[in-house]
C-alpha cells in the first residue's frame, strides 16, 4: 500500500570539509567543499510524523562547467536551487500524497523555476534531488521499510508509464524483485593529480596521516581491482599517464583486473576522441589496459555528447567499448535520446534525482529484452565524492537496489573518514554499520577488503541511514551563508 505524505517542516545545514588530497577532474581540482543536509518532518494522512533526511556535497564545476562563474557562484547557485526546491517541494506536498505524486508535480516546477533563474538542469535537478531522497527516507521511517521493501511494495507509488508510455509496473518489477548483492566492488577513483607510485609523491610525502597516497599503495592496502581513470582531453598527456598506470596495474594484479574511463566532458569532438581511442587501441603497453576496459563515460562536452552528427563515429566506437552519459543525463528522456545515437548505458548519481535513476534503470530493463549479453544496455555507478555518513549510504543503498554490481568510490580516499562527522555519529555508525565501517567514536573508516564493501548492513528503516544525523554538530545554512558573505 502506497504512503503518502505531508511535508510539514524543512531545514538545512552545512558541513565545511577539507580534503586530505586534491583531487582534479577535468579542468577543475578540489580541495575542500562544503557538504549540504536536509532534514524534513513529514506527516501522513493519519497524522503520524517521520523525520527524513539527505545530504550532498555542493561541487563546483561538475553541475556547471561555464568558465564565465567562479567556484562561489557554482556553489550559490546550488543552494539557491535547494532552497527552491523547498518552496515547490512544499506546496506540492502540502496535503498528503506519494511521493511520485509530489515529485510529479515538483520536478518539472524546478526545471522551470531554474531556466528562468538561468541555471542548467543538472543544477535544477539538484535541488530535487534533495527532496526526494529526504521524502523515501521518511516514508521508510514511517512504515519501517528499507528501500528495497519500499520498492518492493510500491510505496513511493511510482508510476514509469506516465513519463514514458512504453513502460509497465510489470517492468518496474522485473528488476525491484531481484535480490540485491550484499557487497559491491570498489572502483577506484585515479584522478589527474593522484601519485600512481610512491616515487611520485611530492617531498614531504603527502598527508602523514597512515592512510594510502599514492594508486600502488591503494592497490596494496585494499585489494583493489576495479579502476576509473579519469583523462582530460589532450590524447599525448592521457596515453602517457595510462601508459604508466598500465605498467602499474599489471606489475601489481596478476589476476583479472577492470577498469573504466571517464573524459569528465574533455574532450571537444568525437573525431578528435576516436583519434585518441585508435591510439589506445594500437599501444602495445596498453594491451592489456584496453582489453580490461568495460565502458567509456562521457567523454564528450554535453553541448555535443547528444548531437547526432556523429552517430556513426560514436555507434562504432560503443560497439567495440560501450560509451555512456554522465554529465549529458540532465532530463528525463536524456538516456533514451542517448541510446537512439549508439550510447550503451547512462549513470546512476543521487544528486541527479533518485525516480529518475528508477526509471532509467526501468527501461534498461524493457530494453535488454530478448537481447544478447554483449549487446545490451546497461547503468553505472558513479561518485560525487561521496562522504559519510548520509552520502555515502544512501548512494550505496541506491546502487544496492538498482542492482549495480560495482561502483565508484572516491570519498574515503580524499577525505580522511569519518573525520568531519561527530563523534556522536561516529560511534553510531561504526555500531550501526559494523561490516561497513571500522573504527570507533574516535576515529573510523570506511571499511574495504579484496577490493569489495558490505552494504546489507543499509537495510533498516529508511533509506539507509539507520539513525538521525547530529545535526547540532553542523552549521545551519543561514549562518553558514552570513559567514560566507
Amino acid at each position: 500500500m502506497v504512503q503518502k505524505l505531508a511535508l510539514k517542516n524543512i531545514s538545512f545545514f552545512i558541513r565545511n570539509i577539507k580534503l586530505r588530497l586534491p583531487f582534479r577532474f577535468g579542468a577543475y581540482t578540489m580541495e575542500e567543499v562544503p557538504l549540504l543536509h536536509l532534514a524534513v518532518e513529514a506527516e501522513s494522512a493519519e497524522g503520524r510524523r517521520a523525520r527524513g533526511f539527505s545530504a550532498d556535497n555542493l561541487v563546483p564545476r561538475w553541475f556547471d562547467k561555464n568558465p564565465a562563474k567562479t567556484v562561489k557562484e557554482n556553489i550559490l547557485d546550488l543552494l539557491s536551487c535547494a532552497r527552491m526546491a523547498g518552496e515547490i517541494y512544499s506546496r506540492a506536498a502540502e496535503s498528503p500524497r506519494t511521493v511520485w505524486q509530489i515529485w510529479r508535480d515538483a520536478y518539472g516546477e524546478c526545471h522551470r523555476r531554474g531556466a528562468a533563474f538561468r541555471v542548467n538542469k543538472l543544477i535544477s535537478s539538484f535541488g530535487s534531488s534533495l527532496f526526494e531522497r529526504a521524502l523515501a527516507d521518511a516514508a521508510g521511517r514511517m512504515t519501517g521499510l528499507d528501500l528495497m521493501s519500499m520498492l518492493r511494495g510500491n510505496i513511493l507509488g511510482l508510476r514509469p508509464g506516465e513519463v514514458h508510455p512504453e513502460l509497465s509496473e510489470a517492468d518496474l518489477r522485473a528488476w525491484v524483485n531481484r535480490i540485491p548483492p550484499s557487497t559491491l566492488q570498489v572502483r577506484h577513483t585515479v584522478g589527474l593529480l593522484d601519485p600512481l607510485v610512491s616515487s611520485d609523491l611530492p617531498p614531504a610525502g603527502g598527508p602523514d596521516d597512515g592512510l594510502p597516497k599514492s594508486m600502488e599503495e591503494n592497490v596494496a592496502r585494499y585489494g583493489l581491482r576495479c579502476f576509473k581513470l579519469k583523462v582530460e582531453g589532450i590524447a599525448d598527456a592521457d596515453v602517457a599517464r595510462l601508459s604508466r598506470i598500465a605498467g602499474t596495474l599489471d606489475r601489481m594484479i596478476q589476476d583479472q583486473y577492470m577498469v573504466t574511463l571517464d573524459g569528465n566532458e574533455q574532450y571537444k569532438s568525437i573525431e578528435e576522441f576516436n583519434r585518441f581511442y585508435e591510439r589506445l587501441q594500437n599501444a602495445p603497453q596498453l594491451n592489456r589496459l584496453v582489453s580490461s576496459l568495460a565502458f567509456i563515460e562521457q567523454p564528450l562536452d554535453r553541448q555535443i555528447a547528444l548531437d547526432s552528427n556523429g552517430i556513426a563515429i560514436l555507434s562504432g566506437i560503443s560497439r567495440s567499448c560501450p560509451m555512456i552519459i554522465d554529465e549529458s543525463d540532465d532530463a528525463l528522456d536524456s538516456f533514451k535520446r542517448a541510446v537512439s545515437l549508439g550510447y550503451r548505458g547512462v549513470s546512476s548519481k543521487n544528486c541527479k534525482g533518485i525516480i529518475k535513476s528508477f526509471l532509467n534503470r526501468t527501461l534498461v530493463e524493457k530494453l535488454n529484452r530478448g537481447l544478447p549479453e554483449g549487446q545490451k544496455f546497461f547503468m553505472s555507478a558513479e561518485d560525487l565524492t561521496n562522504v559519510p555518513i548520509v552520502p555515502l549510504q544512501q548512494d550505496l543503498a541506491t546502487v544496492r537496489a538498482l542492482g549495480i554490481p560495482h561502483l565508484e568510490r572516491n570519498g574515503h580516499h580524499y577525505v580522511r573518514g569519518l573525520a568531519h562527522c561527530s563523534g556522536w555519529e561516529r560511534e553510531a555508525a561504526t555500531r550501526l554499520h559494523r561490516s561497513l565501517y571500522e573504527g570507533d567514536e574516535g576515529e573510523a573508516f570506511l571499511r574495504i577488503a579484496h577490493g569489495n564493501i558490505r552494504v546489507d548492513s543499509l537495510n533498516v528503516p529508511g533509506y539507509g541511514v539507520a539513525f538521525d544525523p547530529d545535526l547540532s554538530s553542523m552549521i545551519p545554512l543561514d549562518a553558514w551563508m552570513g559567514a560566507e558573505e
